[in-house]
């Protein structure tokens, strides 16, 4: 590892700060995904426009590759230096103490770790997880031999992070001798320090090259015991993710990488089941083992067998909390790949990377000895820290998190606001649409409610492109939840004036659509066995058909016939479908357009205005009223006892 650092001319020591702590968290072998901190001891004016002494550290939800002066909480340095002359403190009392100390009360909570960055007498303090360093305490090494190798450094036994640790490296660093470059946490990390900011990075640069160096001589190829797979794992992924979705709703994604094969093809991967992560705070993400599968045939007994071990290891543990979800975040199928999950897309996605790190970090360990970690009791308390239990508690899960939703029609009207709503309350959404726009309006959904979403340009009376559409949602995601069946087209025209293409036309995107999309989902509802939901977006036409509306009004009465047959056939397994009956939804509609709304009016001898408001409520229904419908309709404890109904959303038919 080289020094990025340019020499740069600072207005702050918390600009300063930023920036040097941004170099480290460009370095995925030191920090993943929020892990690291940083801090630096300052001057700043409080309320009282009276110069503090403060300490300003990294806070939570912040990530060191992006964080910005706003990720640094502030606290008053004579408040945790204080805090030495304490000799106990408790996990909670040391979140109350460190909430009393803050500058500003409103800014995020700060790190666990803020006593020890504040009891390290140096103005720059720098904290990674370095791969390469917990290679070294994860193994036999002595102290002494890692002393060797990384030279002037006091190195501590693994201590859970908090006060506890803190107060013991203080008590070493109140009376640290000269040229100590850093703090080797075994089992932790690493901690540099100096009195400007670049002194300290480069310290960390410097002992982390000594590390890898090391490591790098020792490394030996991975034991690819095993071929790639000639079975097929894709047909059973559905049914892994409904075994994982037992309790909690996840994300499942299948990484099918050069480096993802060949860790499944390996001796280590069946070997390293028990060895635990890289670092302890992975723990709350990865838990203490992984599942390791030899065949798709015994995929589901892996899983059971990893959940019963789970329980049984939980209940000796002596925790008090409620026990977490005992399944597996990580699956090594044999030969095919990695599968992980999470309560989202991102969230299976940090769940793959700590597993590529640990893994890396495990197999470089046996190579310098016998690889040593946790206790499977340790382990628990710190996946069950109780601050981050009780967080926990406070912040429940959005509706619809971990779930994922297919939207057909979702570039415009009804699809794009219901794909808004969907995205809100934490589902996964499929945005399909014939329209290539899909692509813009899915990262607009994104971006505006901060979801995730999976655009997919399709036509969907194409039934070799929705076959292809489903088996890349299963590799993305593991499987489907939700279909809301909404695409359409309406063109007008009395009986005698209708030419078979345009009758055709309706007939393939209203009725063989909805039925290819809704057939493909089915098969992956069964394989998952956890239910799922049907929603049809028929119209008003269905009960109350309008003069001129025939191609439309019979291709969606076979498509609300659709419907009912997924109630009747669907219900043994938990899967529900219904119907909802809009009217005249206008705004953002591509139906009405190209003359269709002008020519309706007129049909009813109305102006456009006097159209949209037509109906006993004399109001323009919106598109958002639609998707609120939807929203309900997928909520399991308002409509889970709700099958084969059909709900107007059109303001009462005059």
């Amino acid at each position: 590892m080289d020094s990025k650092y340019n020499e740069t001319k600072f207005k702050t020591d918390l600009e300063e700060r930023v920036y040097t702590s941004r170099l480290l968290g460009k370095e995925k072998t030191l920090v993943l995904h929020g892990g690291g901190n940083t801090s630096v001891k300052t001057t700043e004016k409080d309320h009282t426009q009276k110069e503090i002494p403060t300490l300003r550290v990294k806070g939570n939800g912040s990530d060191l590759v992006s964080i910005t002066e706003k990720g640094f909480t502030g606290l008053r340095l004579a408040d945790l230096q204080a805090a030495s002359r304490i000799d106990r403190m408790s996990d909670f009392q040391m979140m109350d103490y460190l909430r009393k100390s803050m500058v500003d009360p409103s800014e995020p909570a700060p790190s666990v770790e803020t006593f020890l960055h504040a009891f390290i007498p140096f103005k720059f303090v720098d904290h990674s997880h370095s791969d390469a360093i917990m290679t070294l305490t994860n193994s036999s090494l002595s102290d002494d031999q890692i002393k060797g190798i990384l030279g002037n450094v006091l190195i501590f036994p693994y201590i859970p992070p908090g006060f506890h640790l803190a107060r013991k490296v203080y008590d070493s660093v109140s009376h640290m001798e000269k040229g100590i470059e850093g703090i080797v946490l075994s089992k932790h990390g690493l901690f540099t320090f100096g009195e400007t900011a670049r002194e300290s990075y480069e310290r960390h640069v410097r002992l982390v090259s000594k590390a890898e160096q090391f490591v790098q001589a020792k490394r030996k190829p991975l034991d690819l015991k095993y071929p790639v797979s000639e079975q097929d794992f894709r047909s059973i992924i559905p049914a892994i993710r409904g075994k994982l979705c037992t309790n909690t709703k996840k994300v499942l994604i299948t990484d099918r990488s050069e480096s993802s094969i060949l860790i499944s093809r390996s001796k280590q991967a069946e070997d390293f089941q028990s060895f635990g992560p890289a670092t302890p705070d992975m723990l709350l993400r990865t838990k203490y083992e992984y599942c390791y599968v030899e065949s798709p045939d015994i995929a589901l007994k892996r899983i059971d067998e990893f959940a019963d071990r789970y329980r049984k290891d939980f209940a000796a543990s002596g925790i008090e909390f409620p026990i977490h979800d005992p399944f597996p975040s990580i699956i090594i199928l044999r030969g095919y790949g990695i599968l992980t999950s999470g309560l989202s897309r991102k969230e299976a996605r940090i769940v793959f990377e700590q597993f590529s790190h640990s893994f890396t970090v495990n197999s470089d360990t046996v190579c310098l000895g016998k690889h040593s970690f946790l206790t499977k009791k340790e382990a628990f308390e710190i996946e069950y820290w109780p601050p981050e239990e009780a967080k926990l508690k406070r912040n429940a899960p959005r509706k619809l998190q971990g779930q994922i939703t297919l939207v057909t029609g979702s570039a415009s009207g009804i699809g794009y606001e219901t794909s808004k709503k969907l995205a809100e309350n934490g589902s996964v959404v499929i945005c399909c649409d014939i329209d290539p726009r899909v692509f813009e309006t899915a990262a607009e959904i994104s971006e505006i409610t901060k979801g995730e979403t999976f655009p997919v340009n399709i036509d969907i009376s194409d039934e070799t492109m929705v076959m292809d559409a489903y088996s890349s949602i299963v590799q993305e995601f593991g499987g489907i939840d939700n279909v809301f069946n909404n695409a359409g087209i309406l063109k007008s025209a009395e009986i005698d004036l209708l030419d078979v293409s345009t009758l055709d036309a309706h007939y393939r995107i209203n009725s063989r659509g909805p039925f290819l999309i809704t057939r493909e989902a089915l098969k992956i509802m069964k394989l998952q066995s956890t239910g799922g939901n049907f929603v049809f977006n028929i119209t008003k036409n269905l009960l109350h058909p309008g003069k001129g509306m025939t191609a439309y009004g019979t291709s969606k009465a076979f498509e609300a016939q659709l419907s009912h047959y997924v109630a009747k056939e669907g219900g043994k397994y938990g899967i529900r479908s219904n119907i909802i009956n809009p009217d005249k939804i206008f705004k953002g509609s591509k139906i009405w357009e190209n003359g269709v709304l002008e020519a309706r009016a007129k049909a009813k001898n109305q102006t456009v205005e006097e159209y949209k408001r037509t109906n006993l409520l004399g109001i323009e229904v919106l598109p958002e009223h639609v998707a609120n419908v939807v929203i309900a309709l997928l909520d399991e404890e308002a409509f889970g006892a709700t099958t084969d109904a059909m709900i107007p959303v059109d303001g009462g038919v005059s």
